[in-house]
Order: structure tokens, then sequence, then C-alpha cells
């Protein structure tokens, strides 16, 4: 059977109005094919999105489109469910005299072209105050119950939402910027008191804030489980509604914060799966370290879940992870050393914490 990732590409590229051609004819078996596709990288809704755009004879049996029309009706459901927790938190942190700002998930979703269709994961909020101050405040009014377990934690806190909705509370925007990370929270520290309060009851950051901190987000994962398409959608999202100002104030950002090596290899996924223009690009794409990241997307799927290394456990898991750091090294060795150091400072941080649970294993820290 032909491949299938150009008419993965092309039906993406129809559905957020990148192209209106779609010049493939499928068979049932292949629509099966893409479906299973998209629901690896959770993005059935926006694909489905693209599939009514086409003319009939383009689009997939009456059942299979049934079936995914019953899967986006899910999705837009559980959106609205998302906007509304996120508004509901936003009022309660204001109650309690805390601003805050919505990260990622729900602020990207507002930029697409049906909002709803993007798949919803957690929700990221980000209030003022540190590690203490952000702990405190949520074991007050009765948010979490305990900071037992916080220990190895880079930048947020979790809590638990209505509807279990799980809910990351950042008390850093995000983290892992290697020997500049100081420079780096206070540009977004400075840009985040430019966050709008927007129609849905939130306050999303401004362009510029997102470029940059879902960049540190992405080289976070490329180098521990990996990430889906749906991350980089979001990121090709930002990228169409920022301006040329945007683009060349975050550049000169991310050349001081050493992350033009992973941008230009995103500069070229983007165009090649999204069709990105190079004038909306950060810098010029990198073809070599592209395919790379392009590669780990295929085969991993959403934050990797779907790759071999996923399923490996204990002794076998801890070896593969070590393994990748020198499989990485050649993509990026600053940041994928810093990363690694980072790894084995909040190790021993947590031996105290493992012996006193009898815990054989030392578990991955939570820092994505």
């Amino acid at each position: 059977m032909r491949s299938l990732s150009e008419p993965f590409y092309k039906i993406l590229q129809v559905a957020l109005g990148a192209s209106q051609d779609f010049l493939f004819t499928l068979s049932e078996e292949e629509w099966e094919k893409l479906f299973v596709m998209a629901k690896r990288q959770s993005v059935l809704g926006i694909v489905y999105d693209g599939i009514v755009k086409l003319p009939k004879e383009k689009r997939p049996s009456i059942n299979q489109t049934l079936r995914w029309s019953c899967v986006a009706e899910s999705i837009r459901g559980m959106n609205e469910k998302m906007n509304r927790e996120a508004a509901r938190i936003t009022r309660l942190f204001e109650e309690h005299g805390r601003h805050s700002v919505i990260l990622k998930g729900q602020a990207n979703a507002r930029l697409y072209p049906n909002p709803l269709a993007r798949q919803a994961g957690d929700i990221d909020i980000w209030i003022p105050g540190g590690f203490r101050g952000v702990v405190d405040f949520l074991k007050e009014h009765g948010l979490i119950l305990s900071d037992e377990n916080l220990k190895g934690i880079f930048h947020h806190v979790e809590m638990h939402g209505e509807d279990g909705i799980s809910i990351e509370v950042h008390y850093k925007p995000a983290s892992g910027i290697p020997f500049r990370d100081g420079e780096f929270q206070k540009f977004l520290l400075d840009e985040v008191g430019s966050a709008t309060l927007v129609p849905e009851g939130f306050y999303a950051p401004s362009i510029k804030f997102a470029l940059v901190m879902q960049l540190a987000h992405l080289q976070q994962h490329f180098f521990s489980k990996g990430l889906g398409l749906r991350q980089y959608m979001d990121y090709y999202m930002l990228l169409l509604h920022s301006t040329e100002e945007d683009r060349r104030e975050v550049t000169a950002v991310m050349k001081r914060l050493s992350m033009m090596r992973a941008c230009a290899g995103v500069m070229w996924v983007l165009g090649h799966v999204f069709a990105l223009e190079q004038g909306k690009m950060l810098c010029p794409p990198d073809a070599w370290r592209g395919r790379r990241l392009l590669r780990q997307v295929l085969e991993g799927g959403n934050f990797g879940q779907y790759g071999k290394e996923y399923r490996l456990r204990g002794i076998p898991r801890w070896f593969n992870d070590r393994l990748r750091v020198l499989r990485w090294l050649s993509f990026d060795p600053v940041n994928v050393l810093f990363k690694e150091l980072r790894y084995w400072r909040s190790t021993l941080f947590l031996i105290p914490l493992r012996i006193k649970k009898r815990e054989l294993f030392l578990s991955r820290t939570r820092d994505e």
C-alpha cells in the first residue's frame, strides 16, 4: 500500500485553510488507516474538519464519516467543558487576588479556524508567587491536600478541577533553558503582563510569549518521550497569527537563549507538513533536523505513547533514557547535556524520598 503521509498532511492543510486542493482518491482501507494516524497524532477533530470540506466523491464512506463525526462531536463537547473550567478557575483565582494566564492548550485552540476541533489535553494555568507561594495558596484553599510528592517538579503543581479535568498550576511559565534560565524567565514574566481577557473567560498570553515558551516546551520533549503533530500544529497556528515584528523580536530572544537549532528543525516540519510559507518562519528551515523530528512524530505519535520506548519499564526504560542522550547529542549538544544534568540533579534530590517510600526505581521527574 502506498504511503499515506502526503494525503494526511494535505487534509490537515485543507482543514487549516492552507490549501483547497485534495488530489488523492483513497480507498476505504486507506481511510481507515488515516483514521488511525489521526488518532495517534491527536488530530482527529482537525482532520474531520478537512473531510467536510472535500467534494463528496473524495470523502470516506458514509459509515466512516459518521464514526468520524461522532468523535468530532465528542471533541467539541470536551473543548466546551475545558473552556468553562478554564474560565471557572480564572475567576476562582481572581476572587482570591491572584491574576492568572492560561498556557498552551485552550489558549492555542482559540487560534484555530474551528477552535472546538482541537483535541484537548489538560489545563495549564500560570499564577505568580513562586513554588512555595503557589503551594501554600493551593493548600489554603483546599485545591491540593499535601505537598509531600512535589519534589522534582520544575515549574508546576498538579491539582484536580471539576469533572475530573487535570490542571497544572505553573509557578514558573516554563523551564529548561540552559545557563540563561534567568533571562528566559525574565522575558516570560515581562511578557505575561500583556495577556488579554478573551471571550472564553480566561486570560491568554501574547503571541510573543507563546512562541518562546512553547518552543522551550517542544525542545524538552524532543529529548525525552517525544511529540505528536498536535504540538507542531499549535506552533503553526501561533506563527500564522504573529506579526513581522513579533517574529523579529522572538528570533532575537531565541538566538540569545541558544534555541535556534531546535527552531530551524521545527520550521522545516511546519513547512513540510502544514505548508507554512517561509515569510512566516522564524529562521531558515533545517531539513536534517526537521526530518529527524518528523520521524520521531510518525513513529511515536502523541507524546511518544505509541513508540516502542514508551512501553519499556524499570531498568530497560532507565537505560534507554540514558542512551537517548547519546542519540540526540548531534541534534543540539548544549540543550541535551543540560537536560541530562538536570535529570541527575533531581534524581539525587529524590533519593531520600525514594528510600523513605521503599521504592526501588527512581521515577522520571515531571519536568514537562
